[in-house]
């Protein structure tokens, strides 16, 4: 697909499928990624490779170092500046993808460790500095594409590359402030950021921060409330945080179920029927790590870098950053519906 300017970029398709033909937990319908102000879509295009920064445009290009050093406003600029039905790639276009590989039994592997696989270290691929793939010497990123068929999201080279690992990426349409969760419950990637709606939940600490460490002070709650905060109301620094090891595994408050639209965006993996809590079937074996800072304002990134070994995965959620962030394992990636 060409951009406003002329600047090509590899799409790959994904076609519109139904909650219920995923798992009946999530609902009925078309994904949310597929209805868009209203309007129900046939097919989202999900750029192929982490973005590379041309002329002030996100391009899914193979074969080139995928940038980094942005914050989330420069990644939205990014991408919503290539022209109309362009923007940042949504919470709901990610959780599309991930249900999708979920479903067809088949969880991609990436650069997990310094460029290769942690799963399968001779799954490997092209470092950026020219580095023997393992060597924890210099920069361990890859260019974009340069893995294996197991490294796409369907198993083929016509696959959604590096979805795990390499850098995290920046998501759009979500995010949390002082612990409460605010998304729309469709891909209306246009929607002015004041009006995504908030929903009654959010993340909880099993104990209050001080205001000062940067201590990790257990597993979060997702919960209707919140009791105490890892940090300074208001304050989106760095201090005390929340980790789970593995997000499938997050804890949800007693007797109390998620919003529906929390299931369908891959950040709540339980439900609550009534009598008891458990895993939805679908997210059995999910991979990925959560870590969650429920003061000030964060913004979702997914994925994870090339350091994070098990911690990586399509599962991965952090939101831990504010909008602010700009790192050396952060960038972004395009997407497209017409």
């Amino acid at each position: 697909m060409y951009d406003d300017k002329g600047y090509p970029s590899y799409m790959v398709r994904i076609p519109k499928f139904n909650l219920e033909d995923i798992d009946p937990d999530l609902g009925s319908g078309p994904h949310p990624a597929f209805i868009v102000n209203g309007q129900e879509k046939s097919e989202i295009w999900i750029g192929q490779y982490q973005a590379k920064v041309v002329d002030g445009r996100a391009c899914s290009l193979p074969g080139v170092d995928p940038s980094v050093y942005m914050t989330y406003d420069q990644a939205v600029s990014y991408c919503k500046s290539k022209g109309a039905g362009w923007h940042l790639m949504t919470m709901h276009e990610w959780a599309a993808v991930m249900l999708w590989c979920l479903k067809n039994g088949f969880q991609p592997r990436g650069n997990t460790n310094w460029g290769r696989s942690h799963e399968a270290t001779f799954e490997t691929a092209a470092r950026v500095d020219n580095g023997t793939p393992g060597s924890t010497i210099g920069t361990g990123r890859t260019i974009a594409g340069s893995g294996p068929v197991k490294w796409r999201h369907d198993d083929t080279f016509s696959g959604v590359a590096d979805l795990v690992g390499n850098i995290w990426e920046w998501t759009h349409l979500f995010k949390i402030v002082d612990g409460r969760i605010y998304t729309p419950l469709s891909n209306d990637f246009d929607m002015d950021e004041a009006s995504w709606p908030a929903q009654n939940a959010y993340f909880d600490s099993p104990v209050a921060g001080d205001g000062i460490g940067t201590s990790d002070l257990g597993e979060p709650i997702l919960s209707d409330s919140v009791t105490n905060y890892a940090g300074p109301t208001g304050d989106s620094g760095y201090f005390d945080y929340n980790y789970d090891s593995v997000w499938n595994t997050l804890s949800i408050k007693t007797s109390w179920d998620p919003p529906l639209i929390l299931k369908q965006l891959c950040v709540a993996p339980s439900k609550y029927d009534g009598t008891a809590t458990s895993q939805l079937a679908i997210f059995s074996g999910a991979k990925g790590a959560f870590w969650v800072r429920n003061y000030g304002e964060r913004i979702p990134l997914r994925g994870g870098n090339w350091g994070y070994a098990a911690l990586a995965g399509l599962a991965a959620l952090s939101l831990n950053d504010p909008r602010s962030s700009s790192c050396w394992d952060i960038g972004c990636r395009p997407a497209f519906v017409l």
